[in-house]
């Protein structure tokens, strides 16, 4: 499979070297805040892909056990390994020489305070499922490991599941806009609507230019929009 050796000019030798070399020095402090796991979610984007690091991070996906997950600025889900979330400023290089000292239990136990296991069996639970699938596909892997958990933030369910006037309007797809929200049975994004609105356009405009919307569709959006700006939105570079 694509992408499970690195590629040069790093030897899969020489990266390994480096990454016992640098856990000598790295912390192994838990994260204490649900900030710093969030920070660690982001930095994991960036070194997946990082020349040094990226292939041997890929390859590693296979074996996780435990996603963290937490929404992009553009309704987009990124993922990141309990393994590498649970420690306070982690790296790929501390990730991946797996000291004794760096331990996945003991990551899932403080992320548990911030963090909720979504139960595959929920209509949140199949979204994240197929932006898991859609971001192991991405990078090289026709599924995550059998099992696998998917964890986000406590809040984020909470206030997105307490929108009301969400339920049945909104929806989120991989297969429809990229995976962003949008209006049930269309492909009129919420962003899209929030940017008209934001642009001053009235709920009349955007219903005469969008015959298939009604206003219900709008509030919706609306509402989706409110509950996503009150829990922690990252921006992906």
């Amino acid at each position: 499979m694509p992408g499970d050796t690195p590629s040069d000019p790093y030897s899969l030798q020489e990266s390994m070297s480096y990454f016992r070399a640098e856990s000598e020095t790295s912390r192994t402090r838990l994260v204490g805040s649900p900030e710093q796991a969030v920070e660690n979610i982001m930095r994991y984007q960036t070194e997946i892909g990082d020349a040094r690091f990226g292939t041997e991070l890929k390859r590693r996906m296979k074996r996780v056990n435990a996603w963290y997950a937490v929404r992009s600025g553009d309704g987009s889900w990124l993922f990141a390994p309990s393994k590498y979330v649970g420690y306070s400023q982690n790296t790929a290089a501390a990730y991946m020489a797996e000291t004794g000292e760096r331990d996945g239990r003991k990551t899932e136990r403080v992320l548990a305070d911030w963090f909720h296991v979504v139960s595959a069996d929920s209509r949140r639970g199949g979204e994240l499922a197929a932006a898991l699938q859609q971001f192991m596909e991405a990078h090289g892997h026709s599924a995550p490991k059998q099992g696998a958990r998917i964890c986000v933030l406590r809040e984020v369910l909470e206030e997105l599941d307490e929108a009301a006037e969400t339920q049945g309007r909104i929806r989120v797809d991989p297969e429809i806009c990229g995976g962003r929200p949008h209006v049930r049975g269309t492909r009129v994004r919420v962003s899209d609507i929030l940017q008209l609105m934001a642009a001053g356009v009235a709920p009349a405009e955007i219903l005469a230019d969008y015959p298939y919307l009604e206003d219900a569709d709008l509030r919706a959006a609306l509402a989706w929009g409110a509950a996503a700006s009150e829990h922690r939105i990252v921006h992906a570079a």
